[in-house]
């Protein structure tokens, strides 16, 4: 069995940003790094969330 060292990244759509935010920061303890429009579709974001290292997540 393999054993996971880190997350690398997590990626989600949602249509409760608050509860989506709620679960990374809360539940896999990331905190909000950067929160950029997406180019993709301008109405949403691209939201960047890290751990305490620095190790980048982004959804």
């Amino acid at each position: 069995m393999s054993t996971l060292l880190g997350i690398h990244h997590v990626t989600a759509i949602t249509n409760e940003a608050k509860r989506n935010y709620d679960f990374i920061t809360q539940f896999l303890g990331m905190r909000l790094v950067k929160k950029s429009v997406n180019q993709d579709d301008i109405q949403t974001y691209h939201t960047f969330f890290a751990d305490v290292k620095l190790s980048l997540a982004r959804t």
